[in-house]
């Protein structure tokens, strides 16, 4: 969103009518006129109607901004995600478009704090969340981690009518603003088929997980069932076997799926259905294994070397600059201008491969803020 250019700024000025005005002529304080632009509760029905009608007869929307300023209202605005385990990694992705929408908003009156967790350790989510409450933002863009934990969260943050918007995971029936995000389902479907496409038919398969995203991430949860869907449907006698690793590191790998390949033999194809696919690549390039194909997702750069080099064969790719970077700029334009956002914000199932890697190297590839010294 531009910022109002000084002629129009003036007109707005001259022509505008503020929450005071508003409040004299329906004869209510500028409290109640302020809970019904915000769609807030405790304003009788038909004092709510008498107030909308004078909202849209002055235009109100349009002259919201102006109106915010002269009141010097202040919004805050908290965001909760996972912080970045190493350089460049998927979570840093989401940070760098939250950094791109504040700098545009900054100049609104619009405060922002950010929360980190570590995405495998309950403890420390439950930590920011509490952090988060502490402060009583006005809005929440946030990760739901741990699933059962986050409907609570979403519970508590309903009670306290504080909007908050759903980034990369969705949990469906919870009272959030909209969710930015993959159809994670449909993404493991689309991975089933392309490692379909480059094994024979008599060729194993190995799903590898982390047993700390179990029931943690729903968003792992429902691409692995998106492609086990996919083989049951278009070729119900695939062999499909399920790996999991107490966490992603070299020594685990080589341990658990050295065992794993010498039982399975047949083992020719490997779905990763979380960022991690380069360990797994790491480790089949080190014992020269490069008759097994891995699909995976994420084009982040540790992903990309192994995309690269063919290690790994396909990435899927969901955009995780413009998740925080659009739910930044919906939740502001819901608290400033009450402009409800769409439900739904779908990132696309892009899929990266050899060809294509070099347009996937940077969240800055979406251009969507001014930066004087961008390359």
């Amino acid at each position: 969103m531009g910022g109002l250019g000084t002629r129009a700024s003036i007109i707005l000025w001259r022509y505008m009518k503020t929450i005071k005005d508003i409040a004299i002529e329906a004869n209510v304080s500028p409290g109640t006129v302020d809970r019904v632009i915000h769609n807030r509760p405790g304003v009788s029905p038909k004092t709510k109607v008498k107030i909308q009608y004078l909202l849209e007869k002055y235009n109100f929307e349009r002259n919201l901004l102006a109106s915010t300023l002269a009141y010097k209202k202040r919004y805050t605005i908290a965001t909760l995600i996972p912080f970045s385990e190493f350089k460049n990694d998927f979570w840093s992705e989401p940070k760098k478009g939250f950094e791109s929408a504040i700098n545009e908003i900054k100049r609104y009156r619009v405060v922002t704090h950010c929360f980190y967790f570590d995405k495998f350790d309950l403890k420390t989510y439950k930590k920011a969340f509490n952090e988060v409450l502490e402060l009583n933002p006005d809005g929440v863009v946030l990760a739901p981690f741990f699933y059962s934990t986050s409907i609570n969260f979403a519970k508590i943050l309903s009670q306290k009518n504080i909007p908050f918007v759903f980034i990369n995971i969705d949990i469906e029936c919870l009272e959030n603003l909209t969710f930015i995000g993959q159809d994670s389902y449909q993404s493991g479907l689309m991975s089933g088929k392309l490692l379909n496409l480059v094994l024979d038919k008599q060729d194993q398969i190995a799903i590898v997980r982390s047993r700390k995203n179990v029931d943690n991430h729903h968003s792992i949860d429902a691409r692995t069932k998106g492609f086990l869907d996919f083989f049951t449907k278009n070729n119900g006698h695939k062999n499909i076997h399920e790996i999991y690793f107490e966490a992603f590191s070299q020594v685990e790998i080589r341990k658990v799926f050295t065992n794993e390949l010498i039982k399975n033999n047949l083992i020719k194809g490997v779905f990763v259905p979380s960022s991690a696919s380069f360990f797994v690549a790491q480790y089949l390039e080190s014992v020269a294994l490069d008759d097994i194909h891995l699909v995976g997702f994420d084009a982040h750069i540790s992903n990309l070397k192994y995309l690269k080099n063919g290690a790994i064969d396909f990435l899927i790719d969901q955009g995780p600059f413009n998740q925080g970077y659009i739910g930044m700029k919906v939740l502001f334009e819901y608290l400033l201008f009450n402009k409800k956002p769409k439900k739904i914000y779908s990132s696309p199932i892009n899929i990266v491969t050899q060809e294509n890697a070099d347009y996937f190297r940077k969240a800055d590839y979406a251009k969507l803020v001014d930066e004087p010294n961008a390359n």
